[in-house]
């Protein structure tokens, strides 16, 4: 049984359930990203010492502590590959706090289980940043307070409501110089990088694209973007965000061409895409009155988002033929920029070598392609007149718009056309743009989203994974890229509407997402709510997710001024940090002095009782004190009680700060101890 007094003697019971409580809360956010073994072994970890805490178990051997180790290592070698990424290290971090609490028996081992806490609460933050997670994390940190308080309590009883209160309070008083250090702290280049995080499991619009991938998006609630416009915001039927172009098709799957495939065929990068410095000519620019701000959330990829085809470079991204836009480098973040409204216009007719891009197609399908040129034939080779001819065949054999088509393997163009009728939008605009190109006509497929929810109070379109569409662009000689989606003529309360709408009976729209608010945006209590959070979420985004360098340089030269604006910047940090600390030390000097106070009473009332014989034993309290007094020396005990009784209540009883006439009359008390 020695571990057990060990035990009692470094860590209280009550202390180890907030550890364990603690624990729970901070390793919850990581659920997502620490594979299933590490985090049944996390859960075993905290079963085991529930089972301490009972007494019912016995401390792990080393061996068996080795052998965990051992496990959870190899599951992080398995999982992550590359082994050095960002969830790999966090998952390394999360097992260690876990497995920690196999071998927590004293007050040191308790503080490096709560230190580690600290620093695993602050890997949270770097795989989600919403305003629902900030409160989580800071509920987090006060527990974590609470418990490492707890540590150094005397008795085995925490109070829950003080503990906490503890906590928050503490909590509180950092406050006030962290929104110092926030506003006033330069914003610096990296001194490193860490790995970034890996995105391969987000759900968003793909390079890639097989019947059926875009209806799985329609599973997902998440946010993709916010527009918000300067001036007007576009009606239903202007909202197509293109993200996309897929000119490749192999059968199986559409796909756009990459920079290798286009160069490997002899054309040079410039012909493909050009920045800010090689102004393109590839067409005309006109205006089209919107302009607008795109909040893009990270995604892993280096693709933009515009309203419409992109007519020129924005900033520091690339601008493409296909007309998108484009970063350097994969969007790890998210990211904030401007798209001033214009439309190109075209007065060329396409290079050859993107003719022959835009008609490629692979064997197969031959009854597509038959009535493709016969239509072709009978539409005198126009074609808009084809384009709607194929419309109109969607429109009049009763086609179905579902999130549920059957399999369509093999020549899976006739089978969706001739055979099945049944698809979502990437089903219809996959067939339109191969009967296109069957007919001569080059046509290309675009994906991105449609739609979107209006928040009017921001001037602002909030477009989520589920608005994921896909549509068609032809060539049109004199015209350029025209637009065509053929799921208009199916569902065109998709497009008037929303998807939920579109789906109609059939239903379908969030199903595997039960408690998503947006399923209910019906339930007006339940949608005020939602519209309600999703405000505070977008000024949290806007306010502190976003404030970077040019926010903050921008908000300190409205303060400051321009000139000399890095040396104001300084002298105010050091001047408002020297301030916040400076009061902060007066008020903990002045709480000081009271309880100093007290001590000095109290040293002057034990040397009155070694000057009458008394001497104070080994770990003797006060209470202790005053019945040993009251039993060899009851000539003291009336004035020892009255002295120690008041002490007590000013030391221990008050929470508030000691008030001048306690001293006082604890000085009366003491006076009468003779």
């Amino acid at each position: 049984m020695p571990d057990t007094h060990q035990l009692e003697e470094g860590i209280s019971r009550t202390s180890v359930i907030w550890l364990l409580v603690a624990q729970v809360m901070v390793l919850l956010p990581l659920r997502s990203v620490l594979p299933v073994p590490l985090l049944a072994i996390a859960l075993l970890s905290v079963i085991w010492r529930l089972t301490l805490w009972y007494g019912r178990s016995f401390w792990p051997p080393l061996w068996l502590r080795a052998v965990l180790i051992v496990m959870a290592l190899g599951t992080v070698v398995i999982s992550f590959q590359p082994l050095l990424t960002l969830e790999s290290m966090v998952s390394v971090l999360a097992v260690a706090y876990s497995l920690k609490l196999l071998e927590m028996r004293y007050r040191r081992d308790a503080l490096v289980v709560v230190y580690i806490g600290f620093f695993v609460v602050t890997t949270s933050v770097l795989f989600s940043q919403s305003l629902l997670q900030a409160a989580w994390l800071v509920l987090c940190l006060v527990v974590l307070i609470a418990a490492q308080q707890g540590l150094y309590r005397r008795t085995d009883f925490l109070p829950v409501a003080s503990s906490l209160r503890y906590g928050l309070v503490l909590v509180l008083q950092a406050v006030p110089l962290t929104v110092v250090l926030f506003i006033l702290v330069p914003r610096l280049d990296p001194l490193w990088s860490v790995p970034q995080p890996d995105y391969s499991a987000t759900t968003g619009v793909s390079d890639r694209m097989a019947p059926g991938d875009i209806a799985r998006l329609s599973q997902s609630d998440e946010l993709a973007f916010r527009a918000v416009f300067d001036g007007s915001l576009p009606p239903a039927t202007e909202r197509y965000w293109r993200m996309v172009v897929m000119d490749q098709f192999d059968g199986k799957s559409w796909y756009q061409s990459s920079t290798t495939d286009l160069a490997s065929k002899g054309i040079a990068v410039t012909e493909w895409q050009q920045d800010q410095r090689q102004p393109a000519d590839w067409w005309l620019q006109q205006p089209n009155g919107y302009r607008y701000e795109i909040l893009l959330e990270a995604t892993g990829f280096p693709w933009l988002v515009t309203m419409g085809p992109a007519a020129e470079s924005q900033g520091r991204f690339l601008l493409l033929r296909t007309m998108r836009l484009e970063a350097g480098s994969r969007l790890y973040e998210r990211q904030v920029y401007s798209v001033s409204g214009s439309s190109p216009v075209f007065t060329d007719d396409l290079p050859d070598w993107l003719r022959k891009l835009n008609l490629q197609l692979p064997r197969g399908n031959p009854q597509a392609r038959r009535t493709a040129r016969r239509w072709m034939l009978q539409a005198k080779g126009q074609p808009e007149q084809l384009a709607m001819r194929i419309m109109r065949f969607f429109q009049e054999q009763g086609f179905v718009y579902t999130l549920s088509p059957p399999l369509m393997a093999g020549e899976s163009i006739d089978r969706f056309l001739f055979s099945e009728q049944q698809g979502f939008c990437a089903h219809y605009a996959g067939a339109f743009v191969f009967m296109m190109r069957s007919a001569g006509v080059p046509a290309r497929v675009v994906s991105g989203y449609q739609g979107g929810e209006l928040k009017p109070e921001q001037n602002m379109i909030q477009v989520r994974q589920f608005d994921a569409h896909a549509w068609a662009e032809i060539w049109v000689r004199g015209k350029g890229w025209v637009r065509y989606d053929p799921t208009t003529a199916i569902a065109p309360e998709r497009i008037s509407a929303d998807l939920q709408t579109a789906l109609g009976l059939e239903g379908g729209f969030l199903n595997e997402k039960p408690l998503s608010l947006l399923r209910y945006r019906q339930v007006p209590l339940l949608n005020q709510f939602r519209l309600f959070y999703e405000n505070l979420e977008y000024r949290w985004q806007r306010t502190v997710i976003d404030y970077q360098r040019e926010q903050q340089q921008a908000l300190l030269k409205q303060w400051l001024g321009a000139d000399q604006l890095q040396w104001r910047q300084t002298t105010l940090l050091v001047v408002v940090v020297l301030m916040v600390l400076g009061g902060s030390s007066l008020l903990l000097l002045y709480r000081r002095d009271k309880k100093d106070e007290l001590s000095r009473l109290y040293s002057r009332f034990l040397g009155k009782l070694r000057r009458s014989g008394v001497q104070l034993q080994d770990g003797e309290g006060e209470l202790s004190l005053a019945r040993r007094i009251e039993t060899e020396h009851p000539e003291l005990s009336d004035a020892v009680w009255a002295f120690i009784r008041e002490y007590i209540q000013c030391r221990y009883a008050s929470h508030k700060t000691v008030e001048a006439r306690q001293i006082k009359s604890l000085k009366i008390r003491l006076n009468s101890v003779r």
